[in-house]
């Protein structure tokens, strides 16, 4: 066990009371800090309106973010209700074969063409859409195949 001994005690107090009378260039301790503490409280008043360390902690800050955030989602928004509506056109297309006549025919290949143009349409209006939504990407990609097939289908007179 260690024993703590009164000169030890002592220097460790005369220590103490040493480093606060020390002067910094002429003043205590207490003086440069008290007008550190004004300086740092003035330069934080001018510069409190913008923090350029606040968007790095937190980029919900950056209010000009959301409108890029906006236009995101808005052009998510619009590919996925066109996607949706390629696969509502192939719903058409496969109800039309399955009713019986010429008539429906024509509207069924019509309905083809129509989903063809579509998907020519989504592409080129989103060329990154594999990078960027990869999932409606597949969707699109099988649907692509699937008219292609059934234009071949149609071609060669697999439904007369």
């Amino acid at each position: 066990m260690m024993k703590i001994r009164s000169d030890q005690v002592d220097a460790l107090q005369q220590q103490e009371q040493g480093n606060k009378t020390k002067k910094v260039k002429g003043a205590s301790f207490g003086e440069f800090l008290d007008q550190e503490v004004e300086q740092t409280q003035a330069s934080a008043s001018q510069t409190a309106t913008s923090v350029p360390g606040l968007q790095a902690i937190n980029p919900l800050l950056n209010l000009n973010m959301v409108e890029n955030v906006k236009s995101v989602e808005n052009d998510t928004q619009q590919l996925t209700g066109k996607v949706e509506g390629v696969l509502g056109r192939l719903d058409d297309y496969a109800g039309q074969l399955s009713s019986s006549g010429e008539s429906s025919l024509k509207d069924a290949y019509s309905s083809l063409e129509g989903l063809q143009s579509d998907v020519q349409e989504i592409r080129k209006n989103w060329p990154d859409m594999s990078q960027k939504n990869p999932e409606l990407d597949a969707i699109v990609n099988e649907v692509e195949v699937m008219a292609v097939t059934e234009q071949m289908k149609f071609n060669r007179g697999d439904y007369i």
